[in-house]
């Protein structure tokens, strides 16, 4: 079948996504991600580099999974109510998505953990953080735009601060699993974003 490059790299990417989350990111091999997506190892090989190029596409397919920004609802508060109602009901409305699924959040540890041990693939740590900073960044603006809100410094910099908070926040809710805890965490984080506000009313 002739299927474009892209096509083909996303098969692949479905298919090891599956794997990781069924199998673990130990068992995920170019070679297996083309067996489950039905493609010839040579057809693998020609839409791939290497292990480390595909592990970097997994991670931020992962990364956007775990958060499909379009199904987070910036507009489920009311006009009216204050600073803090409004960006917690986003807030938990982000982590409801974040935490639907905890094998896809343990993948996301699992490369997190595989790219720090590895000098080869370092990168993958770094990308993966920078995906996750720019999914803050891009709700944090557009809560901003829908609010009627002006961050008092860069928005990247609030978004590192949340994206940072929510990586320890999950980390800690998948050893205990602990959801009235992550929802008391989650309003203090709420109360330290109305610090970087200018007018929190």
């Amino acid at each position: 079948m002739g299927w474009s490059l892209e096509e083909r790299r996303g098969r692949i990417v479905d298919a090891a996504v599956q794997l990781a989350t069924d199998r673990g990111i130990e068992h995920l091999t170019l070679r297996a991600a083309a067996d489950v997506a039905g493609m010839s190892w040579d057809t693998a090989r020609e839409s791939f580099d290497d292990h480390a190029d595909l592990l970097r596409a997994v991670s931020t397919a992962v990364t956007r999974l775990n958060v499909p920004v379009e199904d987070v609802d910036l507009t489920a508060v009311p006009a009216g109510k204050s600073f803090e109602d409004r960006a917690l009901a986003v807030a938990h409305g982000f982590w409801d998505q974040l935490t639907s699924d905890r094998e896809l959040q343990l993948v996301s540890f699992e490369i997190l953990v595989l790219a720090l041990r590895r000098t080869a693939l370092r990168p993958l740590a770094a990308g993966q953080q920078e995906d996750q900073r720019d999914l803050a960044a891009q709700v944090l603006t557009e809560f901003a735009e829908r609010n009627g809100v002006t961050w008092d410094r860069p928005v990247a910099e609030v978004a590192r601060f949340v994206a940072t908070f929510l990586d320890g926040l999950t980390t800690s809710w998948m050893i205990d699993g602990d959801d009235d805890a992550a929802a008391a965490q989650l309003e203090l984080l709420v109360r330290s974003l109305a610090l970087f506000v200018e007018d929190p009313s």
